[in-house]
């Protein structure tokens, strides 16, 4: 069993990395079978984005282990031994993948993915003006305000929650959009989506009211457009031990 260990910088993480490779070995992330990342959630996205950075498809499955310090919901608890038979007794959750195709300010496209949430937010003090529209499902509405989030089941626990987004069943097809601060209109409130829906936004007067497009590992500045939905060929696998599984369960419930 070959496996890559990635680990938080801080001293707790960084002991049971030391322990941990010295008794499984380091093995670069290309030729491992697992990755295995210690730390907390962040620690453990940085991992998911990586895995979903790699050519290889499916995406090699993340088991996270969560230090002390740490806090959120996706990892496991952390020991240094037993680690194999975790592993393969471990659950797999596939978890959906965002898209974002964006057009900036003067023309350049760019593309970016998402496993919990997708951010565009005004740059300048000024508020930005977004005109949004759900493919299919009626007219454009212009909003005011300091930006939207498009989060996934696993992410509307997090950034999401404390803007007051609606909490998602895991394994749900759905998906969240929920407003920064919009002052226009002013009965704005979260949209909750089917996953297979494609969300359009235009930037109003983005010379003037610049915005920008941001996930947990890229910020792209100066959009002008850009088109959101669930990537239609690309999920990430996050392991899980069954009390884990029992922890998930108790603020997402189980959902189709």
């Amino acid at each position: 069993m070959k496996i890559a260990f990635r680990a938080s910088p801080r001293p707790r993480a960084q002991g049971a990395l030391k322990e941990l490779s010295g008794r499984y070995g380091q093995t670069p992330a290309a030729e491992a079978d697992f990755i295995v990342a210690i730390g907390g959630d962040g620690t453990a996205l940085e991992a998911l984005h990586e895995a979903l950075a790699m050519p290889a498809m499916p995406a090699k499955p993340v088991f996270a282990m969560r230090t002390d310090s740490s806090t959120g919901i996706l990892c496991n608890s952390l020991r240094t031994h037993d680690l194999t038979e975790r592993l393969q007794a471990a659950s797999s959750e596939e978890l959906p993948v965002l898209q974002a195709e964006i057009e900036q300010v003067g023309g350049r496209s760019r593309e970016l993915f998402a496993i919990n949430e997708i951010v565009l937010e005004r740059q300048v003090f000024q508020q930005a003006k977004l005109s949004v529209a759900v493919r299919g499902n009626g007219d454009p509405m212009n909003i005011n305000g300091d930006g939207l989030v498009l989060t996934t089941p696993i992410g509307s626990t997090g950034y999401n929650r404390t803007l007051g987004g609606p909490l998602l069943p895991l394994g749900s097809s759905l998906m969240a959009v929920t407003g920064k601060a919009i002052g226009c209109p002013p009965a704005w409130s979260p949209i909750v989506l089917c996953d297979h829906s494609i969300l359009d936004v235009e930037v109003i007067e983005a010379a003037h009211r610049p915005v920008q497009i941001a996930t947990t590992s890229e910020t792209v500045l100066n959009i002008s457009r850009a088109r959101l939905f669930r990537s239609p060929d690309r999920t990430v696998t996050l392991l899980v031990d069954r009390e884990a599984q029992g922890r998930l369960g108790t603020p997402f419930g189980r959902q189709c």
